[in-house]
């Protein structure tokens, strides 16, 4: 890569389309030009931090990482994106340098990450499960203008207690008990390129599906779905932004969910090209990140028969 272009971090918010006859999926774009968001490399590396959480084992979550990517790999046999994990190896942390997609849990008083890459410590919003960043080529008119070089997940272990649903639950505390692979499958479909299936407030407007056409709101899907069908499809796809307590829906990604990653990585466009991240690391390739100054969207429920809150995912638009 050449000095000079800039990488940003693309949002969470990521949208899809309401068609009459069938749901779409939506990929997720660049900040300036609007240009879908794509991975140049066969293989991507995930590895988790050895810090995890006391609510699950450490085998426990290693072994519902490696699920969660199985859950994409096995049924996008048409794209040439490989995610391989890597078992935890030590302290490992959010940074675009390092070429690495890293899992990590935030934990303590407040969802934060800290201070990195030169930039000051960031706060998300308390009732995010989770935060994926992905960071991109961000450069109107470059060849290579939404070229993705780094994607990572920080789970909100703040505010949720991560558990397996169905299997043994540990006693409840004050924070949610949320399914980690029903999260992490979610995460990883923005990992792999993909947005919202659903428009949030604060989305680009040029965000639309993959037919061009204008999305619902979450709301709209989310309270509308028991009498459209087509509302309950999008609502049932893994990158649906909100989830109700306990949802494991996302853990199977559906078909659509599974066309946009063909459509983000065709088995047709291999470049076969799999590169260790600690050869890319010190490669010197040589970018700026851009940071784009954009407030994340405010955090929402949408609460069904005024009871239960539905939790919403989202990942940060910016670094």
């Amino acid at each position: 890569m050449n000095k000079g272009r800039f990488l940003s971090v693309v949002a969470a918010a990521l949208a899809l389309s309401i068609v009459p006859s069938a749901s779409a999926y939506v990929r997720s774009r660049t900040q300036d030009s609007c240009v879908p968001i794509f991975w140049r490399q066969s293989c991507v590396y995930i590895q988790p931090d050895s810090g995890f959480v006391s609510d699950m084992a450490g085998a426990d979550v290693e072994r519902i990482i490696q699920k969660s990517i199985g859950n994409w790999m096995t049924r996008a046999s048409g794209s040439f994106v490989k995610l391989n994990y890597r078992a935890a190896d030590g302290h490992k942390d959010v940074t675009y340098k390092d070429h690495l997609s890293v899992v990590v849990f935030r934990t303590g008083s407040h969802f934060c990450r800290p201070a990195t890459d030169g930039n000051s410590q960031v706060c998300y919003d308390a009732s995010a499960a989770a935060v994926t960043t992905v960071s991109y080529i961000n450069k109107k008119g470059d060849p290579d203008d939404g070229l993705i070089v780094d994607a990572d997940i920080e789970l909100n272990a703040v505010n949720n207690q991560f558990v397996e649903i169905g299997g043994n639950l540990p006693a409840a505390d004050s924070r949610n008990q949320t399914d980690l692979e029903n999260t992490l499958t979610h995460e990883l479909g923005h990992l792999l390129g993909l947005d919202h299936t659903c428009r949030l407030s604060t989305d680009p407007a040029c965000l639309a599906d993959d037919k061009g056409q204008p999305r619902q709101t979450c709301d709209t899907i989310d309270k509308g779905r028991f009498l459209n069908p087509t509302y309950d499809t999008i609502y049932k796809t893994s990158m649906f932004a909100i989830a109700p307590p306990k949802d494991i829906e996302k853990r199977t990604p559906k078909s659509d969910d599974v066309a946009g990653i063909v459509a983000v990585s065709p088995l047709v466009s291999d470049p076969k090209v799999c590169v260790d991240p600690a050869a890319m690391a010190s490669s010197g390739c040589s970018c700026e990140v851009g940071m784009a100054k954009k407030t994340p969207p405010a955090l929402w429920f949408a609460v069904l028969g005024g009871l239960a809150g539905v939790l919403m995912f989202r990942r940060k638009k910016s670094i």
